[in-house]
């Protein structure tokens, strides 16, 4: 009797020392780790990062693919010189720089056949809001092809050494603009010949004035 008491309490006794040494296992299996959690954090932060990096080079991707198909945001090279010869009944188009597929590509020169009373206008290229448009080359008339509208009258009075300049119509592109008159110090042995308007060709030349002997 004395005997089984004995191993039944010091199974008890074993019993507890097992359950106790397992319950400090976990609590040592769930104690803060600094060094760990510095680990864990830097991982997560090099994953955040590189997904950073992954997110920002996407969009400098798409925003260079936009920029460089749609229109050109630097300036076109200097305007290469081409060889030509005159052709009679022809006038020569100077070759320029044309944006395809994202790139400046040089368009060669060539003759187009003249036509009377107008002049060839050379293409161009301007700055607007931060990119370059190209302003397409044309046809324009080389003067009016209808004479200028009546001068105006203009109230001036005489001034001692000076000639009064009356005003005159001028040609500014593609419609007739008003020029006021003025006043011009007068030239001993000269006077002033106004400006006019001759047709020669179909259309109207100007005639600068200037001063003429008496």
């Amino acid at each position: 009797m004395h005997a089984r008491l004995s191993l039944s309490l010091f199974a008890a006794v074993l019993g507890a020392a097992l359950a106790g040494s397992a319950q400090r296992a976990r609590a040592d299996d769930h104690r803060f780790d600094p060094r760990a959690e510095r680990r864990d954090e830097h991982r997560e932060g090099r994953h955040d990062d590189h997904r950073d990096a992954v997110r920002t080079e996407r969009r400098d991707v798409r925003a260079v693919d936009v920029r460089d198909h749609r229109r050109p945001y630097e300036a076109p090279p200097a305007v290469r010189y081409e060889r030509h010869a005159n052709r009679p009944g022809y006038v020569w188009v100077n070759g320029g720089w044309d944006w395809r597929d994202g790139r400046y590509v040089w368009a060669p020169g060539h003759h187009e056949r003249e036509r009377r009373g107008y002049r060839w206008r050379e293409p161009r290229w301007e700055q607007r809001d931060g990119a370059y448009i190209r302003v397409d080359g044309g046809w324009m008339t080389a003067g009016p092809v209808a004479a200028p509208p009546v001068l105006r009258e203009e109230r001036w009075a005489p001034r001692p050494g000076f000639v009064w300049v009356r005003g005159y119509w001028d040609w500014r592109g593609d419609q007739w603009a008003w020029m006021p008159g003025h006043y011009e110090r007068e030239r001993v042995g000269y006077i002033w010949r106004d400006p006019r308007w001759e047709p020669r060709d179909g259309v109207y030349v100007r005639v600068e004035g200037t001063w003429v002997n008496r």
